[in-house]
């Protein structure tokens, strides 16, 4: 019986996830939704595959969306994302963290009007 209430066993983070939580700055934004093991296979595949993402308006598809949060730090010199399938507002599955440059980060942002420049 005191078995049902023991310590919970501890999470493994991978490295992504560290570096990923001591990132300074994030953002997030939605897309349609979409399994998270379908999708961590195409960007596997080819992680552009994320532009051919449907991005949705959160306010309008509450029920059921992709969150795509994207860390970075402020010069965009190291850049993280994880995208998780969010149903009624409620964590239903999420993907690994996955490293990107800071291109494929102002391409992703480009699908919701933001623009952001890298002052070279």
């Amino acid at each position: 019986m005191f078995g049902l209430f023991g310590k919970k066993p501890k999470l493994v983070k991978s490295e992504e996830e560290k570096r990923a939580a001591e990132m300074p700055v994030n953002k997030k934004v939605q897309f349609e939704p979409m399994a998270p093991a379908e999708l961590e296979k195409e960007l596997d595949a080819d992680i552009r595959s994320v532009l051919k993402l449907s991005p949705v308006n959160y306010y309008a598809t509450k029920d059921r969306y992709l969150l795509c949060t994207l860390y970075f730090e402020e010069d965009y010199s190291e850049v993280y994302m994880r995208f998780e399938l969010r149903r009624d507002d409620l964590p239903s599955g999420k993907t690994k963290v996955y490293k990107i440059d800071r291109v494929l980060l102002r391409d992703i942002l480009r699908k919701f009007g933001q623009n952001i420049s890298f002052g070279d």
